[in-house]
């Protein structure tokens, strides 16, 4: 009887303990179909926000080198762009998977996507043709160098990432903040060449080191043209003003205002909007049909003598050089006699009855006032 006691007890307390652990484990799968869901929500969300900048994430693969389970065949072969510490000194200068030739491929085919159209630059006394500067890159046995360095060996893993971008055919992620549109590389092959990791230089001349003294270069820091964003190349990737509602809003003002606190600037150019029986119209157009296409249209920017102010004008390209002329004087209050339209790039002096459209100044162009010369007098 005490045994038969002892046994209901036992099976008492083992179906209590298998309630318990019942209920632990729903709730503790509760929990983790939560998790799991609010996961994946993040997921998509994240996946929506790199879409909308025309991104996609690819991830990272699992790098399973140090793990102890983890076996290869004798026969395979791992990709050394997804191997963490791929090379050792002493073992080999460079991995026998590194594929130069491919390499410089891509990065030929990148240099031929970029847009081969010079970039108009706007200065003071005009416009002027800036030729967008390649990338220096020097490709050695063990490692690359970008612009005056550092020198970036094989086995780190920024290098790695940035070939592996280069190899699949994309700019470098690391450049596309400075780069949007891509950039032209300038290529050094030097795979005969292993560059010295330890920071010793060879000694230029003869003479002899006494002791362990280490020689150092004097790095002068040179700043590549287009490796700095400037306020000015900001500016200039945003639209001067729209059009909402039937108001024009101006678009580079207030964010200039606002860079003038954190950045240097130069003395700011006062931009004029022109009232155009072409802007009127298209004004009433957005306010009936804002879903109707946009007629061809020329935005004219066009500077003051001084160079302290720019008159925005809208006009169509059946317009005249001398309808621009006429809307000028009046906005300025002064004869329109006594000045010129010309542009210096090529330079040319617009004539009155010329159209826009014949004189290419549509769909946008920058021009320049200067005072009318005096004809030649006669002999």
């Amino acid at each position: 009887m005490e045994m038969d006691r002892k046994i209901r007890a036992l099976e008492e307390l083992v179906e209590t303990l298998q309630e318990q652990e019942s209920q632990m484990s729903s709730q503790q799968q509760k929990e983790l179909e939560t998790m799991c869901a609010r996961l994946q929500r993040q997921v998509g969300e994240m996946e929506r926000f790199l879409g909308d900048y025309g991104l996609q994430w690819v991830g990272e693969p699992t790098d399973q080198e140090d793990s102890e389970d983890s076996t290869d065949s004798e026969g395979s072969k791992r990709d050394w762009m997804t191997v963490k510490k791929f090379w050792k000194p002493g073992d080999s200068l460079v991995p026998p998977e590194v594929d130069f030739d491919r390499l410089l491929a891509s990065l030929k085919d990148l240099s031929e996507l970029v847009d081969s159209e010079t970039p108009v630059t706007p200065v003071p006394s005009g416009a002027r043709l800036c030729a967008l500067e390649p990338i220096p890159l020097k490709l050695y046995r063990n490692g690359i160098m970008m612009f005056d360095g550092p020198f970036r060996p094989f086995h780190d893993p920024s290098t790695q990432r940035c070939l592996r971008d280069i190899l699949d055919g994309f700019f470098p992620l690391e450049l596309q903040r400075l780069y949007p549109d891509g950039v032209p590389f300038k290529v050094s092959d030097l795979r005969n060449q292993v560059y010295p990791e330890n920071g010793l230089d060879p000694f230029p001349g003869e003479g002899r080191v006494v002791g362990q003294q280490r020689i150092r270069k004097l790095s002068v820091a040179v700043e590549y043209p287009g490796s700095r964003m400037t306020p000015e190349k900001f500016l200039n990737r945003l639209p001067k003003f729209v059009i909402r509602k039937g108001e024009v809003i101006d678009i580079r003002g207030p964010i200039r205002d606002t860079l003038q606190n954190c950045c240097p600037w130069p003395a700011r150019i006062q931009e004029i909007v022109v009232e155009t029986p072409t802007l009127a119209a298209e004004r009433e157009r957005s306010q009936e049909s804002p879903e109707s296409p946009s007629p061809p249209l020329s935005m004219l920017r066009i500077k003051s003598e001084n160079g302290e102010q720019a008159f925005l004008l809208m006009m169509r390209p059946e317009d005249t050089v001398g309808d621009v002329r006429a809307l000028l004087a009046q906005a300025r209050a002064v004869d329109a006699n006594t000045f010129e339209i010309f542009s210096t790039f090529p330079p040319t002096v617009y004539e009155d009855a010329l159209t826009l459209q014949a004189a290419g100044l549509v769909p946008n162009a920058a021009l320049l006032l200067r005072a009318r010369r005096a004809p030649p007098s006669a002999p």
